[in-house]
């Protein structure tokens, strides 16, 4: 027997939009339900792409992809490059001189006589030294920092750029005042005295990631002079496009510098435990809750089934008339299927659109949460700031995920309905 389909669609419409109350009801319920868990997936996925886009562009943009450094501590510019280009791979690479120092700020004058403000403040710091256009080019400093400080960079001109966390740590702002104290000791007639150099604040980095606390960036020239290094580096940095192809490129250059006989040590941001670490609980975290989710949305499903067998219960005698006037098991079967993929379908729509609503609320209402109250609920993560990015594949996945479920849940009280024998039901009534 040939299966009208448009008729049982009329049909499966017409027992979701039922006139009783009570199944009108019942599927009201159903489809909020359904609702109500595809708003959370689709509002998690959302949080997660933004971690993701976050820990790419913030994290993943100002760290370096590749680095490589000699095994003597320091190495020339041009022998490096000579063997870069030699691979023929594009890449955008930026000289370092990195080593550690004290930033310390001396008591400032004219405040008051509290002996908070009298004492100075000393932090640890990363000291990195860079050639600003070369770094402009191969990381997203720029983003995160104004083009006039970058600007006041020059060779000379003891200029320092710190991250906000940083700063705030040390109590300084923009054109405020630190002395840079290097870890080694120069020798001198009186003893062993610290290197040291007073540089002005140039800017602020702020990229509200974890890195504001580490960055401290100083021009290449005037960290070789702190250093003691003359026309050397100690490390090289490689920016590439796609910084999960890291891992790839250092086995093609170690493989190259080794051929060549070279004393380079090569290595890619996967190898450091913090960002190996992070990344891979990024990734983790959204397998996870995605699966969670995807069960609340399973669950929801289950009541679903609920639904429709009220449905086949409640429509007994409909059933048994459309038998006795040749409606086959399957027409009867794929009535009560449709109705059920009515009920899911509104559910993902209404899903979807308040999963996208509740998403930019969030993004919207976290900042006026954290000024109001005080409270960042983002203080323990790599970002401070809540990015919320809804990605078309991630739609189309919820999408799949609740028809398919919302498929087999329905699939249950359709086979019942096909089952249902016409003359014992008109027989009892």
């Amino acid at each position: 027997m040939i299966v009208k389909l448009p008729l049982a669609q009329r049909i499966g419409w017409r027992y979701f939009c039922s006139s009783r109350d009570f199944l009108r009801s019942v599927a009201s319920i159903a489809m909020l339900g359904f609702a109500f868990s595809i708003a959370i997936l689709v509002a998690t996925q959302a949080i997660l792409s933004g971690f993701e886009t976050e820990l790419e562009e913030r994290i993943l943009g100002l760290v370096p992809h590749v680095t490589v450094q000699s095994w003597s501590g320091t190495m020339e510019v041009g022998e490096i490059e000579e063997e870069l280009d030699a691979l023929a791979i594009e890449y955008r690479g930026s000289p370092e001189i990195e080593s550690d120092a004290l930033l310390v700020v001396q008591p400032r004058s004219g405040l008051d006589s509290t002996s908070i403000q009298r004492r100075g403040r000393v932090e640890a710091a990363r000291l990195i030294g860079i050639d600003p256009e070369k770094r402009l080019q191969a990381s997203s400093l720029g983003l995160y920092v104004d083009s006039e400080a970058i600007s006041r960079l020059t060779p000379g001109s003891f200029q320092i750029l710190l991250g906000r966390d940083k700063a705030r740590e040390l109590g300084v702002t923009k054109d405020d005042f630190v002395t840079v104290v290097m870890m080694e000791a120069t020798l001198t007639l009186v003893g062993a005295i610290p290197r040291q150099k007073r540089f002005q604040v140039a800017g602020i980095i702020d990229t509200l990631t974890f890195l504001d606390a580490e960055t401290a960036f100083i021009h290449l020239e005037d960290a070789a002079r702190l250093s003691r290094i003359s026309d050397r580096i100690t490390r090289y940095r490689l920016q590439l496009d796609d910084p999960f192809e890291a891992r790839d490129f250092v086995g093609v250059l170690r493989l190259r510098l080794d051929r060549n006989g070279s004393s380079y040590i090569v290595s890619a941001w996967s190898t450091l435990p913090r960002l190996k670490n992070l990344v891979e609980s990024v990734i983790a975290s959204r397998s996870m809750l995605v699966l969670i989710f995807s069960l609340l949305v399973a669950i929801t499903a289950f009541n679903l089934v609920s639904t429709v067998v009220v449905f086949v219960n409640e429509r007994k005698q409909d059933v048994a008339v459309l038998r006795t006037l040749g409606g086959g098991r399957v027409f009867i079967g794929s009535s009560f299927l449709i109705a059920g993929l009515l009920i899911s379908s509104l559910g993902i729509l209404a899903g979807g659109v308040f999963g996208v609503l509740l998403g930019i609320g969030l993004e919207i209402g976290l900042p006026m949460f954290t000024e109001i109250f005080g409270i960042n609920l983002l203080q323990e993560y790599f970002v401070q700031e809540l990015n919320v990015e809804f990605v078309v594949t991630d739609l189309v996945l919820v999408v799949i995920i609740g028809l398919s479920l919302s498929f087999f849940a329905a699939l249950y009280p359709a086979w019942r309905a096909m089952k249902l024998d016409p003359a014992e039901i008109l027989r009892r009534d």
